[in-house]
């Protein structure tokens, strides 16, 4: 799992970034509150505990906020699929490894993560593109600092080697084991037996008008017409209240004034930078450049490759790595700075231009404070609306009066049942799937004429559900369903037969009986199943329940075998293995199979085992007051 992180080297530079997450799909790593620990007045402040072990809030939020703009998720609906909680097993998970591989001595020094990164940044390199320009815009588009960047890469590695190190001796089964695995795959058995097909039975008494009467009743659900309602659907959207809206020019600037501090741009400096490998490089590249060489042509007339140039980049002075802001943010426009070695290399930089710190014009963001404050209102106008339109339907107002005054829209939906399936067979409620269940639930629970609360819709709207009308559940009639029940009483009668003669034939068949001699009495033959297959698909009548049973029983032994319409009665016949000598490449193919799943399964007990040592625990209430939805207690 480790390994994989690494080494798919298509899947970008991201898999490193995120390395902490590598074991979401652990199963079976289940943290709770089982000690009490954040019960009662407990602060929320932390999100997880253990052993040497203390998330706190802000810190898993920034983790949290992080990953879900990339997903483009918000946190109420994460927390509600369970992912809110996978992102903090995962943070557990690597502060664990962490924590054993510090106790065992593994430190990562600056060369070693020095080349992992530039190898990192190799294939991020396109045509007019560095590999350090393409790597610091994924930095930048996460939300990560390149000081983060070192340290996440740093603590990648030493978490790796301790896995490698806990997984090194489960990477592959052994030949031998290989060998039994590929025999016990490709076993192959033979079966004798005769088939009892149901129709061929003899039904016992034929039907009469008083046991089919009574079998309707008995299954009588099986004919079910099922309750159908018909609604209308009024809905409110804040598009249609926008008319309504006024904002002035004074209100504008005014919001603007308040927040002239998020407007304000700090100081930038344009900066031409080349990372290399030794100081004896930077130093020459320099030496060049102050001569007045350019940067790039120095950088390949040293190193014979243009891969260690970044090109130019705008930064601002928390931007940039803490060895080499300050001697770039102390330099003047044109100034080239000494090679400065940071985590990433040796650095030779030329401050190409200086930009003041400015402030962005009233002008240049009116339209944007316009539409951000236009959106508030709407929405506020919007929640009072809504309430206005509850509190007029709880009074008793007609839903069609009200939706005229209000402007709202209508939508009529027939004839449908619990699930919002119409009588033509389609969904009727499609266009409202985020919200289809508490639909239904108004539409069942409420009697024709009466109109449920109003309700939020998952996109903002807002609506109001009224029953027109009730078709109550019924029954298809006796008289119409008679002869299918007469066809299903009769292929029951059958199968009861069938089951009975099945059972007397196995019985003779253990008492010493001969499948011939049965055959010959109950008028059927003897067939051969000869070469089953364990990890093929039988061929008819032998299903695939039957085949497992034929493979877990013994040579020679009896069976009853249940099959489509019927059965089959016979014996186990002989076991054949296939020959390992021309299937090396079959038996390797399972040893690079199973190499990838034996770690896995190993990783996860692992992680199990030692968050529990560490008494790993999870702050339920905190994520539950800050994701979800808020309860008091």
């Amino acid at each position: 799992m480790l390994r994989s992180l690494r080494d798919g080297a298509k899947s970008g530079v991201l898999r490193y970034i995120l390395f902490g997450f590598m074991g979401l799909a652990v199963a079976g790593l289940v943290l709770t509150d089982v000690g009490g620990f954040f019960r009662g007045g407990i602060s929320n402040n932390i999100v997880a505990k253990g052993k040497n072990i203390e998330i706190s809030t802000i810190q898993f939020d920034r983790t949290v906020r992080r990953i879900l703009a990339r997903q483009g998720m918000g946190s109420q609906e994460a927390y509600q699929l369970g992912l809110i909680n996978q992102i903090l097993q995962g943070e557990v998970q690597t502060q664990i490894m962490t924590r054993e591989a510090s106790k065992l001595g593994i430190n990562i020094n600056d060369e070693t993560v020095k080349v992992q990164i530039a190898k990192l940044a190799a294939p991020l390199a396109t045509e007019g593109k560095s590999k350090g320009e393409a790597l610091r815009e994924i930095l930048r588009s996460q939300g990560i600092s390149e000081n983060e960047f070192v340290q996440s890469i740093r603590l990648e590695m030493s978490n790796s080697l301790y896995g490698d190190a806990l997984l090194g001796g489960a990477k592959k089964l052994s030949l031998n084991e290989a060998k039994d695995l590929y025999q016990f795959q490709n076993e192959k058995r033979d079966f004798v037996g005769i088939v009892l097909k149901d129709k061929d039975a003899e039904a016992s008494e034929q039907p009469t008008e008083e046991n089919i009467q009574k079998y309707y009743n008995a299954n009588k659900s099986d004919f079910a017409i099922p309750e159908k309602r018909s609604i209308t659907i009024a809905t409110l959207s804040k598009e249609m209240l926008a008319d309504q809206v006024e904002i002035t020019d004074e209100e504008l600037k005014a919001i603007y004034d308040e927040a002239i501090d998020s407007y304000k741009k700090p100081e930038q400096r344009t900066l031409e930078q080349a990372v290399f490998t030794t100081q004896a490089e930077a130093q020459e590249v320099y030496n060049k450049t102050l001569a007045g060489q350019a940067l790039k042509d120095a950088t390949k007339a040293v190193t014979g490759e243009d891969t260690s140039y970044l090109g130019e980049n705008d930064f601002e002075q928390n931007g940039l790595l803490e060895e080499i802001s300050s001697p770039v943010f102390a330099a003047l426009k044109g100034d080239i700075i000494e090679p400065v070695k940071t985590a990433l290399g040796w650095h030779v930089i030329t401050v190409k231009e200086v930009t003041a710190p400015s402030t962005t014009r009233f002008d240049a963001v009116k339209a944007d404070i316009k539409d951000s404050l236009l959106q508030e209102r709407l929405l506020e106008d919007l929640i009072e609306t809504a309430n206005n339109l509850d509190d007029q339907l709880a009074g008793g107002a007609p839903l069609d009066e009200v939706a005229t005054e209000m402007g709202l829209t209508k939508e009529a939906i027939t004839d449908i049942n619990q699930a919002g399936v119409s009588l033509s067979g389609t969904d009727a409620l499609e266009s409202y799937q985020g919200d289809k269940a508490q639909i239904l639930e108004a539409a069942f629970d409420f009697d024709a004429g009466e109109t449920a609360p109003v309700m939020e819709l998952t996109d903002g709207r807002f609506i109001a559900v009224r029953v027109d009308s009730v078709t109550p559940l019924s029954y298809t009639p006796f008289d119409q369903v008679k002869t299918q029940l007469e066809t299903r009483w009769m292929t029951q009668q059958r199968q009861l037969a069938n089951r009975a003669r099945a059972e007397d034939a196995m019985a003779k068949l253990s008492a010493g009986t001969s499948l011939e001699e049965i055959a010959a009495e109950i008028g059927g033959s003897v067939q051969n199943f000869n070469g089953l297959a364990r990890a093929s698909t039988p061929q008819a009548p032998i299903t695939l329940p039957a085949l497992r049973e034929i493979f877990r029983s013994m040579e020679g032994e009896n069976l009853k075998l249940s099959v489509q319409n019927g059965f089959v009665i016979g014996t186990v016949g002989k076991s054949s293995l296939p020959d390992i000598e021309n299937a090396s490449a079959e038996i390797e193919k399972i040893r690079e199979e199973t190499a990838a799943t034996f770690p896995q399964e190993i990783f996860a007990q692992y992680i199990n085992t030692m968050a529990a040592q560490y008494k790993v625990e999870i702050n339920e209430r905190a994520l539950r007051a800050i994701y979800g939805t808020p309860v008091d207690g």
